[in-house]
């Protein structure tokens, strides 16, 4: 079963919280489950807070089941001067993607990835094409015409930590581009 996770926000300096959180895991022996959006391709920027949020904020992503510990740890530390901005209950997470390669190798790879996605991972409106021109064969770099292409689009959902995972293999394809991940309320 997929972990459920908040997206909570945090007024307070940013390097103080990182800090803080870093101890809040050590002292509760936990190295995973809270995520600085700053640190990963997370969209946060949704036009209700733009208009609305004053000073340093922090989102994070964090695991529902650390939650009431985290926020009683930010609540007893009234020194660092942490205040709760928002606590909401994420319902899901995606993020789009394109490629366009004319190499084999590279067609192959992209393939490979989205043909062996990880269990909890799922894609949708995936648009693969794959032309073969074989009267292009030896066609150079800079041709008008290539012998081969694989290019499509689509969207990857699911379990948010397997989606960190899979939004960095994907994107260190060059010829692939995964844009920032969007989460869902």
């Amino acid at each position: 079963m997929a972990a459920t996770y908040r997206e909570i926000v945090v007024r307070g300096d940013g390097k103080l919280l990182k800090g803080f959180i870093r101890g809040y895991q050590i002292g509760h022996a936990t190295e995973s489950g809270i995520f600085f959006c700053a640190d990963h391709p997370i969209d946060t920027r949704r036009l209700r807070e733009r208009l609305t949020l004053r000073g340093d904020h922090v989102h994070l992503m964090c695991k529902e089941r650390l939650r009431q510990s985290f926020l009683a740890a930010i609540q007893r530390a009234t020194d660092l001067e942490f205040e709760l901005v928002s606590d909401e209950k994420v319902s899901g997470a995606s993020f789009e993607f394109e490629f366009d390669t004319y190499s084999r190798k590279v067609g192959s790879e992209i393939k490979n990835l989205l043909e062996n996605l990880p269990e909890g991972l799922e894609v949708a409106d995936y648009a693969p094409e794959e032309t073969v021109d074989a009267k292009a064969r030896g066609a150079e770099l800079y041709s008008p015409v290539h012998e081969y292409r694989f290019q499509g689009k689509g969207k990857i959902a699911g379990d948010f930590e397997r989606l960190l995972d899979f939004h960095a293999a994907l994107a260190a394809n060059a010829f692939v581009e995964a844009r920032d991940i969007s989460i869902e309320h």
